[in-house]
C-alpha cells in the first residue's frame, strides 16, 4: 500500500514541478544564447536584462518550490476537506507521512539536480571543465597526501549521511509543525507557524547545550590537519549524526502520535 501512496503522491505532485524544471532546463541555452549574442542595438539592450532576470527567476523558483509546495501538499492532503479522504482510507498513518516524506525527498533532490545542470549548462566550457577538473585533482593530490586518507574516506562518508539526513529532516521539521498546529489553534495555518516557532527554539536549545561539550572538546585539539580531521570524523560528525537521527525520530512520532490520536478535522 505504500508503494502505491507514494505512485499518487507523486503524480500529484508532478504537475507542479514538473514544469517548473522544464521551464528552467529550456531558459538554460536560451539565456545563456542571449548572452553570448553580446552587442545589442540600443533599443534592444533591455532583452538580455529581461532574459537574465527569468532565468533567475526560475531557478528560485525551482529551489523555493522543492519546501513551499512540500509544506502545502502535506497540509492540504493531511488537514484540510482533503483529508477527511485521506484519513478513511485503511491505511496507517506511519505510511502516510512516509510516503509524502520520500517523495518530498525525491523533489528536493530533483531540483538540486535541476539547478546543478542549469548552472553548468549556463557557465561552463569544455576548458572551463578541464580547469575544473585539475583543480579538484590538485586538491585530492593534496588532502592524500597531508592527512590521513582512511578519516579522509571516513569524512566524505559522514558528509553523505549528514546530507542524506538533511533531506529527510526539512519536511519532518514542517510535517510536525503542521500536526502540532492541528492541537494548539484553531487557526490551523497560525497554529502551524507557531509550531515551527516551537520547534526551531527547542532545536536551538538543544544545540547550544551539545556545543558546550563539542566546543571545550575542540579547544583541546592541535591546530594540525591530522587532528582537526579527527576531530571532526570521530567526535563534531557523529553527533551531528546521532542528533539528525534523533530529531527525525522524535519529529516522526510526534507527527504519527497526533495524526492518529489528536487529530480534528472540523
Amino acid at each position: 500500500m505504500l508503494g502505491k501512496l507514494i505512485k499518487h503522491e507523486l503524480k500529484a505532485t508532478a504537475r507542479y514541478f514538473l514544469p517548473l524544471f522544464l521551464i528552467a532546463i529550456v531558459l538554460t541555452p536560451i539565456t545563456r544564447f542571449t548572452l553570448w549574442i553580446g552587442n545589442y542595438p540600443k533599443i534592444l539592450q533591455f532583452i538580455p536584462t529581461v532574459i537574465v532576470f527569468v532565468y533567475v527567476a526560475s531557478l528560485i523558483m525551482v529551489a523555493s518550490a522543492s519546501i513551499l509546495l512540500i509544506i502545502y501538499r502535506f497540509y492540504k492532503s493531511m488537514v484540510t476537506d482533503e483529508g477527511y479522504l485521506m484519513h478513511t482510507l485503511p491505511v496507517s498513518s506511519e505510511s502516510h507521512i512516509l510516503s509524502k516524506l520520500t517523495v518530498a525527498s525525491i523533489w528536493t533532490i530533483s531540483s538540486w539536480l535541476v539547478i546543478f545542470i542549469s548552472i553548468f549548462g549556463m557557465f561552463f566550457t569544455p576548458d572551463r571543465l578541464s580547469l575544473l577538473i585539475d583543480k579538484l585533482s590538485y586538491a585530492w593530490f593534496y588532502f592524500n597526501t597531508t592527512v590521513n586518507s582512511s578519516l579522509m574516506a571516513l569524512l566524505i562518508i559522514e558528509i553523505i549521511f549528514i546530507v542524506i539526513l538533511g533531506i529527510f529532516t526539512a519536511p519532518m521539521i514542517y510535517y510536525a509543525s503542521i500536526a502540532i498546529g492541528q492541537v494548539i489553534s484553531k487557526n490551523k495555518i497560525l497554529g502551524s507557524i507557531i509550531g515551527f516557532f516551537i520547534i526551531q527554539v527547542v532545536s536551538q536549545i538543544i544545540s547550544v547545550i551539545l556545543m558546550v561539550p563539542i566546543g571545550f572538546y575542540g579547544d583541546r585539539v592541535s591546530d594540525s590537519a591530522n587532528s582537526m580531521l579527527s576531530f571532526f570524523v570521530n567526535f563534531f560528525f557523529p553527533v551531528t549524526i546521532l542528533l539528525a537521527v534523533f530529531t527525525q525520530i522524535i519529529l516522526f512520532g510526534i507527527t504519527d502520535y497526533i495524526f492518529k490520536k489528536k487529530l480534528n478535522l472540523e
